[in-house]
């Protein structure tokens, strides 16, 4: 299992390096499934492996002036203010176990739906968009308001929320290139942002962070990324989105 859960972290690093998201969504049931961590800390690991994934791929995409940092700036402030909000005052508090409505939750059962719903999404919204974004105008409110959902997905499920930002900035007049590359600065920024509410939490703390563990996971996917920015030019990303889609819809 952990050759077989080292090989999804590939992918997923594959997936993020080619179309600037969607793979990431995949980090938290990987660590959560495949290697067994518990849920609250797959999300924190979700968190550090796309963060530090991200910033290798941002770094070398700013490198090649493919950045947008105008549009990438508006988008992110909200994002990880909303996200280290969410890691670091609401979360904490969240109980393992709680009742709404007379019903009996808990809070790992709480994300995996919320993953689950988001992995759905994508996978529908994936599948039957079949025509590329027009460019649009879109008023800073807009973007703003979209910012604060990836901010709410990342600080609620770990996930970096390209597959939200991607489309936003194609549609906004980017091409695929530049699109990529915006939408991993902003992943890595706030991903790594949200991040630090988690150093604040004594759960996670008292459970403790196998690092080993962690840094296998981002060193393949980082090595993923580099695989994806190499095959960018090479692979079609409307095949690439399509065959995540199917995958989303298996995992869910």
């Amino acid at each position: 299992m952990y050759i077989f859960g080292l090989f999804l972290s590939l992918f997923i690093g594959l997936v993020l390096g080619l179309v600037g998201g969607g793979g990431s969504i995949l980090t938290v049931p990987l660590v959560h499934y495949v290697f067994g961590e518990p849920m609250l800390l797959a999300t924190s690991y979700s968190l550090f492996v796309v963060a530090m994934s991200a910033t290798f791929g941002s770094v070398q995409r700013i490198k090649n002036k493919e950045v947008d940092f105008e549009k990438a700036l508006i988008f992110v402030v909200p994002s990880m203010l909303i996200a280290v909000a969410i890691r670091l005052w609401i979360m904490p508090i969240i109980p393992k176990d709680f009742e709404i409505g007379g019903i009996d939750l808990h809070r790992s059962t709480v994300i995996t739906i919320l993953l689950i719903a988001v992995m759905l999404y994508t996978a529908i919204r994936t599948l039957l968009n079949k025509k590329p974004p027009k460019p649009d105008p879109v008023s800073k409110q807009t973007i703003i308001l979209f910012g604060i959902l990836t901010g709410l997905l990342s600080g609620f499920i770990g996930a970096g929320g390209g597959f939200i930002i991607v489309p936003i900035l194609l549609g906004m007049g980017l091409n695929m290139k530049k699109a990529v590359a915006t939408s991993m600065f902003i992943i890595a920024i706030q991903s790594g942002v949200a991040m630090i509410g988690d150093l604040f939490n004594p759960e996670i703390l008292e459970m403790g962070i196998n690092w080993p563990l962690l840094l296998a996971i981002t060193g393949v996917t980082i090595l993923g990324v580099f695989l994806g920015n190499i095959f960018q030019k090479k692979v079609s990303t409307t095949w690439l989105k399509r065959h995540l889609a199917y995958c989303s819809f298996l995992l869910h």
